[in-house]
């Protein structure tokens, strides 16, 4: 639950439940609130949020996972958690602060979490979530920590938005973040950062970076900052470098007049349509990316949506999916009746959490291969044709075919066949999209496939 759920009147959608696909597996249905972040510490899967609870343990906003069972991290947070950053071997945690107070980052020094530093404040401050010194991220940039927020103070200190750690004490990068984006709430706060070779990259709601007006995004070279392109129209949750290009994630429609689906590419000058969005297919319902993530070489997103538009197909995919760079994994159709902000790899698997609603916690783990692998009409070594059909496939491999499976756009499988040779055929009669996983020579591809009507 993030700062959009306050703005938007806590414009969460609430979905009915449903299973889960045959590649997922719930690992925790029962809590109290949303589950914002997993990160991994200690060989443990550490998660934090809005919930008190989590599995029938009181857990206080954060709690730790070691295969088996969630149990509490000392005596947790005073407030919901937002972000977990493991930084040199350490714990490092930021968190809300709804009342007209101040807030730390906090550190885990073993058996409890501590305050590092000075407090932050906001001197505008309204008791709720929307304008209070909320902080939001916290990361590592040229051998400093730096943290974000909603804050104009920390300690006796005129700091704004963002601060890094100097060893002794916290001070301000430039003139810092201020304002906030055109038509939208008026409330200022960086949500995200990454690192884009010497600089670092700050996402989220302002309008100024310094002097600079960024809207929604900014890069700071360690000396100061600079505009990117014409920024966003929207908050930008997620930032985060992939295959060595810089990508975003949010609430956003376009940059200056290029149209965009919360979701965007840097080409060095100016944001562009990344070659695939996502949006919920009600029309009515809040759209946006909250999570972007690289593991095992595929590019994660999660956030509120059940739709992918991809090469100008459009997919049904709940709440997360992956980019492999030229292909769309939308890991079985993705988790349907949750909206997902926490990824983490952990233990061999994929993690993915969040929550159906503002008070329910869900955390479910991915079994499937991670990221599907694009087959070119010509390798001869696995063919899948003809594509698009009216229903025959034809698949042919070098080497001995030893399962075939058929998942339909959701990832419920259809199909299951045992070749045992070199070749199959399949009818498919209904017209859409399916995924047609070969496995041959203990290697495991899938490709997608349209059947249209004749």
């Amino acid at each position: 639950m993030k700062k959009h759920f306050v703005i938007v009147a806590y414009l969460f959608l609430t979905f009915g439940l449903n299973n889960t696909q045959a590649q997922w597996t719930t690992v925790c249905n029962s809590g109290n609130g949303f589950i914002d972040n997993l990160d991994t510490f200690q060989n443990k899967l550490i998660t934090t949020g809005f919930y008190t609870t989590l599995c029938s343990n009181n857990v206080n906003y954060v709690s730790q996972y070691d295969g088996t069972s969630w149990l509490p991290m000392g005596s947790g947070f005073t407030e919901a958690g937002h972000h977990l950053f493991n930084y040199n071997q350490t714990l490092h945690a930021v968190t809300y602060q709804p009342a007209i107070d101040s807030n730390w980052v906090w550190v885990w020094n073993g058996s409890q979490f501590e305050k590092k530093g000075e407090g932050v404040y906001l001197s505008n401050a309204v008791i709720g979530f929307s304008q209070t010194a909320n902080l939001y991220y916290v990361t590592n940039y040229n051998g400093n920590l730096v943290a974000c927020g909603e804050f104009d103070r920390v300690g006796n200190k005129n700091i704004s938005g963002i601060m890094q750690w100097n060893g002794t004490s916290w001070d301000s990068l430039g003139a810092g973040l201020s304002g906030s984006l055109p038509g939208g709430a008026t409330v200022m706060y960086p949500h995200c950062m990454t690192v884009m070779g010497n600089d670092l990259i700050v996402a989220g709601n302002f309008k100024l970076a310094g002097t600079q007006t960024v809207n929604g995004i900014a890069r700071w070279d360690g000396t100061a900052w600079h505009a990117m392109g014409a920024g966003f129209n929207g908050t930008v949750y997620a930032v985060s470098m992939f295959q060595g290009e810089l990508y975003a994630g949010g609430a956003f429609t376009q940059s200056g007049s290029t149209p965009l689906s919360c979701l965007a590419k840097w080409n060095g000058t100016a944001w562009v349509d990344p070659g695939f969005k996502t949006f919920y297919n009600d029309v009515s319902a809040y759209s946006f990316i909250h999570t972007l993530k690289e593991i095992k070489g595929n590019l994660f997103f999660a956030g509120g949506f059940d739709r992918i538009v991809f090469n100008s197909d459009t997919l049904q995919c709940q709440a997360i999916g992956a980019f492999t760079g030229t292909t769309m994994d939308t890991l079985f159709g993705g988790l349907p009746g949750f909206e997902v902000e926490g990824i983490a790899y952990y233990q061999g698997g994929l993690y993915a959490s969040g929550g159906s609603n503002n008070s329910n916690s869900y955390i479910a783990r991915y079994q499937g291969p991670l990221g599907v692998e694009g087959i070119s009409e010509n390798n001869n070594a696995l063919r899948i044709y003809p594509n698009p059909s009216h229903g025959s496939i034809h698949v042919h491999s070098k080497t001995r075919i030893t399962e075939i499976i058929v998942f339909n756009a959701v990832g419920q499988t259809i199909e299951h066949h045992y070749p045992n040779a070199n070749q199959a055929d399949l009818d498919l009669k209904e017209p859409g999209n399916y995924w047609i996983q070969v496995i041959s020579n203990e290697k495991r591809i899938t490709k997608r496939v349209q059947i249209e009507r004749n």
